[in-house]
């Protein structure tokens, strides 16, 4: 039987830990290359402390803006990008696309750090961004102070590369120089997007005020509404797909390796060897299903109160078990995906960082899913 499942993804807070031995029944074990060492914690984001310049301007003034409480999260359907600002009319028509949810307009532009090639920055309203990456980093009010402050939130790929310190001064060059410091490292799960600033910061390095925009709008298809959104902003103008895809199941698999190469098809461009990597370490393939010190859950280890907000019907059955790995590998997969696992070994290595928030942890799931054939 053909059964249609529509994911509607949420940012995915995944935490692990030691736990009892359990076997699921009805799924056999994969075959493990290795033992693996118990997980730590996933953290979604770092924030370094306000600097003492700032904090001594802030006694005489307002230094940092408001930034409006999170209320709500929004999974970005299309990130659209165009070559000079969108007019106020072109924002005004796309608010008015049927069944729009969520529009928040990005200066985006590129600027080189003292070392390494050119990268690409953000400029945002952090109250209204903040709805539109993962639910850890948009939960973590500090971070957006940070963004609000005109500091820079940078991925944590880019942190690695550069040998950059949480915290430090930096030099900004785009078409001017701006001295900010590195403010806090998350993981924003856009395409393209390594660096991310205040308006104010942004548009003082000289970078296009206005030129990308993040939409939402859950209900409507993405044939549809990329048509008219195209419509809008012209055919030159450049649309990232970000909404997760539709998966048509037609039967289950009957092996953990054949579900982690079928959940991976929920993030085109990601490896099912990274699943697989990912569920050894985190339950030995559903042998190790919980609870953990923490009462994370599951062949891919959830958090319960999580799982009620994000938890994926993987097979179509009508509700999502937090138990059973035909929802869960699939959740972790849209977790991945939404991390920005799909943009490159960059990206990647961000998704990976996110979910278990190490360096070693990175190294172990890239090493151990380069042993699986």
């Amino acid at each position: 039987m053909r059964v249609r499942v529509r994911v509607i993804a949420a940012a995915l807070a995944l935490t692990a830990g030691s736990a009892a031995t359990v076997a699921l029944a009805g799924l056999p074990h994969a075959e493990s290359p290795a033992q693996s060492p118990a997980p730590v914690a996933a953290v979604a984001a770092d924030v370094a402390a306000p600097s003492p310049l700032a904090a001594s301007r802030s006694r005489r003034v307002a230094v940092t803006p408001p930034v409006a409480a999170l209320k709500t999260l929004r999974v970005p359907d299309l990130l659209v990008t165009v070559r000079r600002s969108l007019t106020p009319a072109q924002l005004k028509a796309l608010h008015a696309i049927r069944g729009m949810e969520g529009v928040t307009t990005l200066d985006i532009g590129s600027v080189h750090l003292p070392t390494g090639k050119g990268l690409r920055i953000a400029g945002v309203d952090p109250s209204q961004f903040r709805q539109f990456t993962p639910r850890q980093t948009a939960a973590s009010d500090p971070l957006w102070q940070s963004v609000a402050r005109g500091e820079l939130a940078s991925s944590y790929g880019v942190v690695r590369e550069r040998h950059l310190t949480l915290g430090a001064a930096v030099t900004v060059r785009g078409l001017r120089t701006v001295d900010s410091r590195i403010g806090a490292v998350a993981v924003f799960g856009m395409p393209g997007i390594d660096l991310v600033t205040s308006r104010v910061t942004a548009r003082s390095l000289g970078v296009v005020p206005a030129s990308a925009v993040l939409l939402n709008a859950p209900e409507r298809s993405l044939r549809r509404l990329q048509a008219a959104v195209r419509a809008v902003v012209g055919e030159s103008a450049d649309i990232d797909v970000l909404r997760p895809v539709e998966i048509v199941v037609n039967r289950k698999p009957k092996t953990y390796r054949e579900l982690y190469i079928d959940s991976a098809k929920y993030c085109p461009g990601l490896r099912w060897q990274v699943l697989a990597a990912i569920g050894q370490i985190e339950s030995g393939h559903g042998r190790n299903m919980g609870p953990s010190s923490a009462g994370a859950l599951g062949p891919m280890q959830f958090m319960p109160a999580t799982w009620a907000f994000s938890g994926v019907d993987g097979d179509g059955d009508g509700k999502a078990d937090i138990m059973n790995p035909y929802d869960a590998v699939p959740a972790a997969a849209l977790y991945l995906c939404r991390a920005g696992a799909a943009n490159g070994e960059q990206g990647l290595y961000d998704a990976i960082f996110s979910y278990n928030h190490a360096d070693w942890y990175v190294k172990q799931v890239l090493d151990l899913a380069a042993r699986y054939r």
